[in-house]
């Protein structure tokens, strides 16, 4: 008895050793996920992270992804874990039958288990400690936040991954020994080459996949930029994941059911052979395609997106800030735009400072509530899509804003918005009317995006001042006293140049008559590049993740696949097919097998590109050409990638299956 349980360690070694195949890529994708998990804790406990400036957003977007990440590795390794048991209960059950009892198989098991705990743990940790300084690094550049720190490694990282990765062991562990122990020696023999089971009442399962993938669908092409984007982003991606599930599992086997019950079609050689291996490997295979398929499109989604905000970076700056620099005046008596500019230009020439797009109008403004064609002083107050912010300009003002000749009645107005347009020919201010002359589709004053449904500018433009007092006045504003002109522009110089003239910018500003105030964005837009450089870390490192899992999967599934045809060209052969027919018949299959999750990712994409387009909105983003080019070239990139893969993981498919030839 001693001496049987002193000769289980090293038959677990040698179990690990002569199961390579299926080790190996198992221990691979755990060193991954483990130095992943490892590298996010050590940037988010590293302590000079909460002192850096602007660092708060890209804290909390690590912080997100790392407890995202922590949740998807759990099934994912668990999913892994799966391919890897079932290939060893043809082994395990060897065992059983050569007298080794079920507490000695567990305890062999368990030492298996700590003998890959260890090697995985300890090579994630050495990893991570080697190269956590070059991913912080890159952090802090995409972020924009300084580069030249004392990166720290955290005790309590360590603790916390060796922790993490016991439990996921654990988990694994025990789900093995449930397996092996409710088995018999002859149930375990079978089991490695048992397929998934195929599903029951696989019409009623058809039809629900394809009301639940047309209903995401629907949601994604008939999305908002609102407050429940998120919400049917989620809800939407449920049911296409749901969808995906029950028609590779059920909807390919009613298909292939379908065209066996057709005798004309399936009783022809070619197809025959076709639709009865390709039925064959749908209900062994489905589940493995449908997780294919969901991370081949999260590791496009992922990608288009990342790509996307890094090259849409400027564009999504500005349209949240007009001007780094802004100045305001109000009063009746307005300063003199030109005295203003002059002063400005002065200065910043004696800090060699460089004034761009500049950019300076008259206007009269009032907050409003839109209902319907009517523009209100009170409305809803929790219905923030309701309130705009309306700005009022005579034709003068406007043509000289704008460098036109606008000629409007009295009864007439110009009418702008930075979002959808208002689409009326009429409209009212309380209970004054006018008619709409035309409504504005480009202005100085904002860029239109007409997507944009949390967009809040409306620009009125009347044929004079008195008019435009007429409407003031219903909102509580006087339209001849309440006049407020900006002066806006960005600057160009060394940083220090600008942080003087900045200063001396609003001292002077201050001086003038009617100053009001006085607004530098430099900051806030570097808060937004460093929470947009959060953003393009995260989806970077989950881009990889999903990637690798999906290769994972890839390989996994060959080398099952591999197993299972052993047996196949053997039957084959004895009923007379050639070797070049049976090779030729089985690539054909597997090839159909793994181009179905691709053809269906991509129309994942595809379909739901625009509501990833109104998603990244809430950002700012609103490039769709540069979307829909990012789309097609990922789309085309991860086709060449996917199918590299292929071909090298099913040299592993190959391989094992030349083994009984």
């Amino acid at each position: 008895m001693n001496k049987t349980f002193s000769l289980l360690p090293r038959m677990a070694a040698n179990n690990i050793r002569k199961n390579g195949q299926v080790y190996f890529p198992y221990i691979g994708v755990s060193i991954f996920a483990i130095f992943t998990y490892f590298v996010f804790d050590l940037i988010i406990k590293n302590d000079f992270m909460y002192t850096l400036p602007r660092a708060a957003y890209t804290i909390i977007l690590i912080s997100i992804g790392f407890s995202l990440l922590g949740i998807i590795m759990i099934p994912f390794l668990s999913y892994t874990n799966s391919f890897l048991i079932k290939r060893r209960k043809k082994e395990l059950g060897l065992y059983s039958i050569l007298g080794l009892e079920k507490k000695h198989i567990g305890l062999m098991m368990f030492y298996e288990s700590v003998i890959v705990y260890v090697i995985v743990l300890t090579a994630a940790i050495v990893l991570g400690l080697v190269f956590s300084r070059l991913i912080f690094v890159l952090l802090l550049n995409l972020a924009k936040l300084p580069v030249e720190v004392k990166f720290q490694v955290s005790p309590g990282a360590i603790m916390n991954t060796i922790i993490y990765y016991a439990f996921i062991t654990v988990l694994n562990l025990f789900v093995n020994l449930i397996q092996v122990g409710k088995s018999n020696p002859v149930e375990l023999m079978r089991d490695t080459s048992r397929g998934e089971k195929e599903p029951k009442l696989i019409g009623l399962w058809s039809l629900a996949g394809t009301a639940a993938l047309l209903l995401g669908y629907r949601m994604a092409v008939n999305a908002q930029l609102n407050s429940m984007i998120f919400a049917n982003f989620f809800f939407a991606v449920f049911l296409v994941v749901i969808g995906t599930y029950f028609l590779f599992t059920s909807g390919s086997i009613a298909i292939l059911r379908f065209l066996k019950k057709r005798k004309k079609f399936y009783y022809r050689p070619d197809n025959f052979i076709t639709v009865s291996g390709m039925l064959y490997r749908m209900k062994k295979s489905a589940a493995s395609l449908s997780n294919i398929c969901i991370f081949s499109t999260m590791v496009i989604i992922t990608v288009v997106c990342t790509v996307s905000v890094y090259w849409g970076m400027n564009s999504i700056l500005s349209s949240g800030f007009t001007r780094e620099f802004e100045l305001y005046y109000i009063g009746s008596e307005r300063v003199d735009g030109n005295e203003l500019k002059e002063g400005t230009a002065k200065l910043a020439a004696q800090e060699q400072v460089t004034l761009r797009d500049e950019l300076s109008y008259s206007y009269v403004k009032a907050k409003i509530y839109i209902d319907g064609d009517t523009l209100k002083r009170e409305g809803v107050s929790y219905d923030y899509s309701g309130w705009k912010d309306l700005l009022m300009m005579t034709q003068e003002e406007y043509n000289l804003l704008e460098g036109t000749q606008e000629t409007l009645q009295p009864d007439e107005i110009l009418l702008f918005s930075d979002g959808a347009d208002f689409g009326a020919d009429s409209i009212w201010f309380e209970d004054q009317g006018y008619s709409v002359h035309r409504e504005l589709q480009e202005s100085k004053l904002a860029r239109k995006l007409p997507e944009n449904n949390f967009a809040k500018l409306y620009l009125a433009v009347f044929a004079n001042r008195d008019e435009l007092n007429r409407v003031s006045q219903l909102y509580g504003v006087d339209g001849f006293q309440n006049v407020t002109y900006f002066y806006g522009f960005l600057p160009e110089g060394t940083e220090a140049n600008v942080d003087n003239f900045s200063r001396n910018l609003e001292t002077y500003a201050n001086e003038l008559s009617g100053f009001a105030q006085y607004k530098d964005y430099r900051d806030n837009m570097k808060d937004q590049e460093s929470m947009y450089g959060g953003l393009l870390f995260i989806g970077i490192f989950f881009g990889s993740i999903f990637l690798i899992c999906l290769l994972i999967i890839m390989y996994y599934k060959q080398i099952s696949e591999g197993f299972e045809d052993q047996k196949n060209f053997e039957i084959m052969q004895k009923v007379g097919m050639g070797d070049g027919e049976i090779r030729r018949t089985i690539k054909k299959q597997i090839s159909m097998v793994f181009i179905l999750p691709l053809v269906a990712a991509i129309f994942h994409t595809i379909v739901g590109i625009k509501m990833v387009y109104i998603l990244l909105g809430a950002i700012g983003f609103f490039e769709k050409e540069l979307l829909y080019t990012c789309t097609v070239g990922g789309c085309l990139i991860f086709a060449i990638v996917y199918g590299l893969s292929y071909f090298r993981t099913s040299m592993a498919y190959y391989r094992i299956v030349k083994q009984m030839n």
